[in-house]
């Protein structure tokens, strides 16, 4: 049985050799491409005879290969080591989901030699920082116009999938020998991992000239607009022949009243139009607010035929938010009747009474004091000498044909007070005509209530 050699005698000497194996021989390493502080990039067949791209996860900062192993350098980088192969894991997962011609395509991913790989497509041409450092001019303005659109789309499309790029440079773009450009090395892994470990954090990979102020700092905020700015960084290098000045230093200058070490473009480049130059300038502000916020508005800033599609794109919009909002007030207003003004939460938490039917009642009187109960009584009494009360009854039967006694609208409290009023008023009657009414002779004495049977010479009650 042959055994897979170890160590290439490429130029690095710890990536795999060619002939070594991975996934139970799914795929071969056929040689060593590159390498960064997170991982080696090698071409290899499959199982079908295909050639792909493999990256192995090898942040070389914490790890060593023993044998075909990766391991940990020592125990204390173990869990940091660890925290990497699972967000490489993630990362690789996340950009399997993205499905564009401008973004590398991840056919599969995988655990093997105690670390992580992703199989990624074959992208046939040249990085753009190879072209750059060739000073090769085949590339012309027109060319680096449809170009900028297509990378605009790409990040367009890695930022409606909620994902950034994080590492948008030069050597990170492919470009095909049909003139297409591909994004590859995502550094959202790395940028997450900075994030769970301080040690992590210190080997945050960041390039200088490419990357905005805010990618220095491990955990800070970062935005689709800080992709942008790494992007406008890209072209301006491309366009001008010269690396842009670390975003730092520019930050340091602009904090101490000093120029901007940047030098804009616009007004340089006769080639290119103002409005495109002017664009990469915006997206390369030191301040996140300040820069194009979208690349779906870049490309509409530097592409007229976009323009004009963003504006009718939003012109149907506002129509068709105008017709439905039209339809549903015509919709209410013809199902719903007038109603009354809402009701305050108290008057909602009150008992609620259910109306009657308007009816006619007998005007409601004030209950006569005592006095005028008294005089009524003796006015009724010299009306009708003879007609006293019923001997039986104990309580004289006055007819008050005008007083309500209990009309239907009195609230409790007053209704109480009523009854009060009218006992008191049969107790003062009751008494007042047993003791100035005598029986007639040899009628039996009259019958008191219980209320008097105790009491002896009844008096009538003084005003």
């Amino acid at each position: 049985m042959q055994m897979d050699p170890i160590f290439s005698d490429d130029e690095n000497s710890e990536a795999l050799a060619p002939g070594s194996t991975l996934l139970g021989g799914q795929f071969t390493i056929q040689r060593y491409l590159s390498s960064g502080g997170f991982g080696i990039t090698y071409l290899a067949t499959d199982s079908l005879n295909r050639t792909v791209v493999i990256k192995e996860c090898y942040p070389e900062a914490f790890c060593a290969r023993v044998n075909k192993s990766v391991r940990a350098r020592t125990s204390s980088y173990q869990s940091d080591f660890e925290s990497i192969v699972s967000l490489f894991v993630r990362e690789a997962r996340s950009l399997a989901k993205l499905n564009h011609s401008g973004v590398v395509g991840v056919h599969q991913v995988f655990e093997d030699n105690e670390t992580a790989y992703m199989a990624l497509d074959l992208i046939e041409g040249r990085d753009l920082l190879t072209i750059i450092e060739e000073n090769d001019r085949s590339l012309t303005p027109t060319q680096v116009v449809a170009m900028t659109l297509d990378l605009l789309d790409a990040v367009d499309h890695v930022h409606s999938q909620d994902l950034l790029h994080r590492d948008i440079s030069p050597d990170n773009i492919l470009v095909e020998y049909s003139g297409r450009p591909v994004l590859i090395d995502f550094g959202a892994a790395r940028e997450e991992a900075s994030r769970k470990s301080r040690v992590l954090s210190s080997v945050l990979v960041v390039k200088d000239g490419y990357s905005p102020q805010e990618f220095y700092l491990a955990g800070s905020q970062q935005f689709p607009c800080s992709d942008l700015y790494a992007l406008a960084a890209t072209l301006s290098h491309l366009i001008s022949g010269e690396a842009p000045p670390n975003s730092q230093a520019r930050l340091a200058a602009l904090a101490s009243s000093q120029p901007d070490l940047y030098t804009p473009l616009r007004g340089r480049f006769p080639d290119y139009d103002d409005c495109f130059l002017s664009a990469i300038d915006k997206a390369m502000s030191i301040v996140p607010a300040k820069r194009l916020q979208s690349a779906k508005d870049w490309a509409a800033l530097i592409d007229p035929s976009r323009r004009a599609d963003q504006a009718v794109e939003t012109t149907s919009i506002d129509a068709a938010i105008e017709k439905t909002i039209t339809s549903l007030v015509q919709t209410v207003n013809s199902e719903i009747a007038p109603v009354e003004a809402p009701k305050s939460r108290a008057s909602l938490l009150k008992p609620q009474v259910v109306s009657e039917p308007v009816r006619e009642r007998p005007p409601v009187e004030i209950i006569p004091s005592l006095a005028e109960i008294r005089a009524e009584m003796e006015a009724w009494k010299r009306i009708h000498p003879h007609d006293q009360h019923d001997p039986d009854a104990g309580v004289f039967d006055i007819e008050a044909p005008s007083i309500v006694l209990f009309p239907h609208a009195w609230p409790a409290a007053t209704r109480l007070a009523a009854v009060s009023v009218i006992v008191l008023a049969g107790f003062i009657f009751g008494h007042v005509t047993l003791a100035n009414s005598a029986p007639p002779t040899g009628a039996a004495p009259p019958v008191l209530s219980s209320n008097y049977q105790n009491q002896e010479n009844a008096k009538s009650i003084p005003d």
